[in-house]
């Protein structure tokens, strides 16, 4: 990240200040530094092509959809695919031409080459890019975009005490460390609580915790952000709600999916960071109970959430400048 971020900025294509913007979307929302780059209009597709090729030091390749052979894309196994994050594109004698997110992923490169009989060829493509190709030619869920791919993803952790959550919350490094946290301080108010990114235009589930719910099940859910729905209202206006729901079709359709008695209440929460709502946590007593009002202590938590986003943040954006040999201004 570091050194694509210098090329982008040494070649004078993005500003210091939009590479903060940057860093601070991906730390909110994962994927990698050109993904975030790219969706908030910094960055055209073809400078992306360049500085990746640059980065890494292999070519890069526009994709034509005309030049994918089905029988081609069959020479990589979906689960090695979603897994690794490649794509079969062309094959040229006993040469495979294999897009690639990470090409220093030699381990991949190796794999394929041998089980195939082919010399490999790495072509470095953007994530988005990726992220297109799987889900058109294998059927793979997009939602990976959504990793936080500045640390390695971790084993899934023992489940935390209240006082391990509030710890793991000050000190955390990732997204990912406080999401954990407050699905654990959560889930000492609530039977059930599912943790949820918003990010236009949808409300994305990612993880749960509590009784009959999981992160598998989290990452089925989805709910638009364009029809009318409590998701869109608790986003729209940045306050909690406590109650019963509306009868919105979108509602409806989210309660019928976890198995919500209708006629029961329960709680939709937001985060925010610097005024903007980037995650939604939901919480209730159980299919069939009713949710308690007082939720002081969980909202305080939620507020050091957002905290924590921002050093994280700011933690990033220092440590990328300190890389590319600058100090960084204050975030």
């Amino acid at each position: 990240m570091p050194i694509l971020a210098r090329i982008l900025k040494d070649r004078g294509i993005v500003t210091e200040r939009q590479l903060q913007e940057a860093i601070q979307h991906q730390v909110l929302y994962g994927g990698r530094l050109g993904t975030s780059l790219h969706e908030l209009g910094f960055i055209t597709e073809e400078r992306l092509h360049e500085a990746l090729s640059k980065a890494h030091g292999v070519p890069t390749v526009v994709v034509d959809p005309r030049l994918i052979d089905p029988e081609v894309v069959k020479l990589v196994p979906k689960a090695m695919a979603a897994d690794r994050k490649v794509f079969p594109y062309r094959v040229s004698g006993k040469t495979l031409s294999l897009l690639m997110v990470d090409p220093s992923d030699h381990s991949t490169v190796a794999k394929i080459g041998y089980s195939r009989g082919f010399i490999v060829k790495r072509h470095v493509v953007p994530e988005f890019r990726m992220i297109q190709l799987l889900r058109d030619w294998y059927g793979i869920d997009e939602r990976w975009r959504y990793t936080d791919t500045h640390h390695p993803a971790a084993p899934a952790p023992a489940a935390l005490s209240p006082e391990e959550a509030a710890a793991r919350l000050e000190s955390a490094a990732t997204r990912d460390e406080v999401v954990e946290a407050v699905l654990a301080l959560a889930h000492k108010t609530f039977r059930r609580v599912i943790f949820f990114i918003v990010r236009e235009p949808w409300v994305v589930g990612w993880s749960a915790l509590g009784e009959g719910v999981d992160r598998e099940r989290a990452a089925a859910l989805r709910i638009p952000l364009d029809q009318p729905s409590l998701f869109r209202a608790v986003a729209r206006d940045k306050t909690p709600f406590v109650g019963r729901p509306g009868p919105e079709t979108e509602t409806e359709r989210f309660l019928r999916e976890i198995g919500k008695r209708p006629g029961t209440n329960l709680a939709l929460l937001p985060v925010l960071v610097r005024g903007r709502v980037v995650n939604l946590v939901y919480g209730d007593a159980g299919p069939a109970g009713q949710v308690k009002a007082d939720l002081g202590d969980l909202i305080l938590a939620l507020q050091k959430a957002s905290k924590a986003y921002l050093r994280i943040i700011r933690a990033r954006i220092a440590e990328a400048e300190k890389i590319a040999g600058r100090a960084a201004p204050p975030a």
